[in-house]
């Protein structure tokens, strides 16, 4: 199981060699996959290391709209780091003050320390106050301290630069599928059942309402075509544990439900042939495609056949 260590300042001593990936990991998309593919090619019987920044550094700076949100929360970050055989994790507290330390502190206090064997790192990563060392930079810093460092090229798809930033543009835009293409695998949130106003239910579709999920990035308001896995407990390491339970096929609304005047966004899933009690389980929803935009309608009866049309599309998708 992997080790996620939260490091507030300086990291404590390693006695374990290592190769370290340096980087925020924000979604651990394919680029972030091929460092960490290019750190196990590096070790023999070294740990493989992650040092990831919390918060992302867009928010802890500057509070960039959006950057309060994470395409993958802690827990959901530690469970993928580990699915790619990382054996910790340097999970840092990013704050003003860490910001302002100079190229030489980063490698002298924070790195020396590691007992580190390689260093790899993506083609645009920055160190040092304001970002002002580059990644080519590093293996002059780090000559001191004898130890390597290993510049990852870029990984693109459709000619462009695959980026989280790219990821969280597919997301907001509702292009579930292109954001799949970068990330490697459906993008998914896990969260909560809880009671909601049983407005599905009454309409003759049940739907699940998750909460606990404000820390995901969420995709933009519409119907989506999802898989769901049901879980009746929550792992306490990785919030869910992959192959743990069922997949289920379903529906998923996203949004404000305009036709009832809703004005909090919320997320309700409708599991296709599926019956059973949900409350309080943990679920794990992909998005897998985009059914149609959120639509206010004259009347229940008329969003009721709506809904009718999107589950048959749904089950049209995946041969049901």
């Amino acid at each position: 199981m992997i080790e996620v260590m939260e490091v507030e300042g300086t990291p404590p001593r390693s006695q374990e060699p290592q190769i370290l990936a340096i980087g925020k990991f924000d979604g651990v998309h394919i680029g972030h996959q091929e460092i960490l593919r290019v750190a196990r090619s590096l070790a023999d019987t070294e740990h493989i290391s992650v040092m990831s920044f919390w918060p992302h550094p867009a928010w802890a700076l500057s509070k960039k709209p959006g950057y309060d949100r994470a395409l993958t929360p802690k827990r959901e970050q530690a469970r993928l780091l580990e699915s790619l055989g990382v054996d910790r994790q340097y999970r840092v507290e990013f704050t003003k003050e860490y910001a302002s330390t100079s190229a030489e502190q980063f490698v002298e206090e924070h790195l020396s320390v590691l007992n580190l064997r390689g260093i790899v790192v993506g083609v645009d990563f920055t160190f040092g106050k304001g970002g002002a060392a580059k990644a080519q930079d590093l293996a002059w810093y780090t000559e001191r301290i004898a130890v390597p460092v290993h510049v990852v090229s870029p990984v693109e798809e459709n000619g462009l630069k695959v980026s989280s930033s790219q990821v969280r543009a597919h997301l907001e835009n509702g292009r579930v599928e292109a954001a799949e293409a970068l990330l490697g695998r459906p993008y998914s949130i896990v969260g909560k059942v809880a009671h909601g106003q049983e407005l599905g239910r009454k309409l003759g579709f049940p739907t699940a309402n998750l909460e606990g999920i404000d820390e995901y990035v969420m995709p933009a308001a519409g119907v989506y075509a999802v898989s769901v896995q049901v879980h009746k407990e929550e792992s306490p390491a990785t919030a869910i544990v992959d192959g743990a339970s069922q997949t289920w096929f379903g529906v998923m609304n996203a949004g404000y439900r305009p036709t009832v005047d809703g004005t909090r966004f919320q997320v309700e899933v409708h599991l296709l042939d599926f019956s059973g009690d949900l409350y309080g389980q943990m679920l794990r929803v992909s998005f897998l495609g985009r059914v149609r935009d959120e639509q206010k309608f004259p009347s229940l009866g008329a969003l009721t056949a709506q809904i009718q049309v999107d589950a048959a599309a749904v089950r049209r998708l995946f041969g049901l």
